[in-house]
């Protein structure tokens, strides 16, 4: 995937220019695989990704509280004020704390191999794509914006025959200082795309190097054909029979 202007040559230089809202160890080291390494990981905003619900249960605790109240200077009693004002406002502390949980459930992070999100009461929802898979990078506008990476194959066809849409798409949505963010994402995806090129390259002369020539099986050694006894091939390092490489 093409990704723009040139960027970080290396991933210790990459890592100097990490994001203000990277917050470290907030993604689960359990989740990953291998070496994997985490670039950058960080959780959504809380008021961009539950404003709306956060207002109504504000707007709703209010009303009570302004109801308890009222019937409290018209003669409840403070008793009953106190009584009334836990009784109703108990539910919408309840989804309230409920909503903050959700929110610390959710987290986004870019690793050297892909990118992920998990969410969920019990972190069940996991999302993720390998840079090699992911097409395109989207930067949504808005307060509740944030980064798209579209991963569906290439090709596919829009619909199944279940009639679920083909596609795989990993949203970092209500994502603080998202513009910043996604410019070390793309530079993150141009430095893998460059190590991946950089690799191909040095196989490619490894291989055009090995032309001519066999791996013994036993010690290892690479054997030139043309010194090889064709009636009896051995390898004149450690003498054990040489094999041909299987197609």
């Amino acid at each position: 995937m093409a990704v723009g202007a040139e960027g970080p040559q290396t991933e210790s230089t990459l890592l100097l220019n990490l994001p203000p809202t990277n917050q470290p160890g907030v993604y689960p080291r359990s989740l990953l695989t291998g070496d994997e390494r985490v670039l950058f990981e960080t959780r959504p905003s809380l008021v961009a990704m539950y404003w709306g619900r956060l207002t109504l249960l504000l707007l709703w605790a209010l009303l009570f509280i302004g109801a308890t109240i009222g019937v409290g200077l018209s003669g409840g009693g403070l008793t009953f004020l106190i009584v009334a004002g836990s009784i109703l406002d108990a539910p919408v502390v309840i989804l309230i704390l409920l909503v903050i949980f959700l929110w610390h459930q959710t987290v986004y992070a870019l690793t050297d191999r892909r990118v992920m999100r998990l969410s969920g009461l019990r972190r069940s929802t996991f999302v993720d794509a390998p840079y090699d898979q992911v097409q395109n990078l989207t930067l949504v506008p808005g307060f509740s914006g944030g980064i798209k990476f579209d991963a569906t194959p290439p090709g596919a066809p829009s619909r199944l025959i279940v009639g679920r849409k083909f596609a795989k798409t990993v949203y970092w949505n209500a994502l603080s200082d998202s513009p910043r963010v996604y410019t070390f994402v793309q530079q993150a995806f141009a430095l893998h795309s460059q190590t991946a090129v950089e690799k191909g390259a040095r196989l490619a002369l490894i291989a055009r190097l090995h032309e001519g020539r066999i791996t013994c099986e036993y010690c290892r050694a690479l054997v030139d054909i043309q010194q090889v006894n064709t009636s009896s091939p051995k390898c004149p390092r450690c003498g054990a029979p040489l094999v041909a490489p299987s197609a």
